[in-house]
């Protein structure tokens, strides 16, 4: 599994400079920015300090749908509770989602400094993490917030093997489900607003791999229902 850090619109040079330069601690290497180049700024390799090459290869697209759109699972952090219904996850909650799923690509997504994750950009997100931190106001920059992260996915991954390997190679089946949910509400006239389709959007990625492998098949089943009938 390979984990990205995508980073939405930085400002300031130096965060990005610091957050390479954290990874590279933790032991990983693979940065996105979107809608932002700081990361190709002096002050950012002044402060990466021996992290440079992660901030060289690092991935620059113009939208948060590009930057995204070949990941399995896109963890989003945030910092404040939103007004739709969402489940909150600490760290090591997110990593045992990680951990129970066949996943070839996870992406940890954060937000600007100065406003963090908007509602629009938490729509791309599968899954909302925050931080429990012991004061009411958090105040973590960029750096330290990819920091934290950092050292709790390294302690919390489980050790990869050439035979999941091969298996998350061939395996995208929460995208896939996902798509399907949506073809379903379609069909069926469920609202985009309705309660019960937010919970299933919410509960959907929290499902383990028995879970998700049995979901498929059933899908498979309605999929032939539906078409028989229509036949008929």
């Amino acid at each position: 599994m390979e984990l990205y850090f995508v980073l939405k619109s930085p400002a300031r040079a130096e965060n990005v400079g610091a957050a390479a330069r954290a990874m590279k601690t933790m032991g990983f290497s693979r940065m996105r920015l979107v809608d932002s180049k700081v990361h190709q700024q002096d002050q950012a390799h002044w402060v990466a300090h021996g992290a440079q090459e992660i901030l060289e290869q690092a991935e620059y697209f113009p939208t948060l749908a590009e930057g995204l759109t070949d990941m399995d699972l896109v963890i989003a952090t945030t910092a404040r509770r939103r007004g739709r219904y969402l489940h909150y996850l600490t760290p090591k909650e997110a990593i045992n989602q990680v951990n129970n799923k066949q996943l070839a690509k996870v992406a940890i997504l954060f937000g600007c400094e100065e406003s963090g994750l908007s509602n629009d950009d938490l729509v791309h997100a599968d899954i909302i993490s925050y931080l429990p931190l012991k004061v009411a106001y958090p105040s973590l920059n960029l750096g330290q917030a990819i920091m934290l992260y950092a050292w709790e996915f390294s302690q919390g991954l489980a050790e990869e093997n050439e035979e999941k390997n091969a298996i998350q190679a061939e395996n995208a089946q929460l995208r896939v489900l996902q798509q399907k949910t949506e073809q379903l509400f379609e069909l069926a006239g469920v609202s985009q607003q309705e309660k019960l389709a937010d919970w299933v959007r919410d509960r959907l990625p929290m499902l383990e791999q028995r879970d998700l492998n049995l979901l498929h098949l059933l899908y498979k089943d309605l999929e032939r229902a539906l078409a028989g009938k229509n036949r008929g």
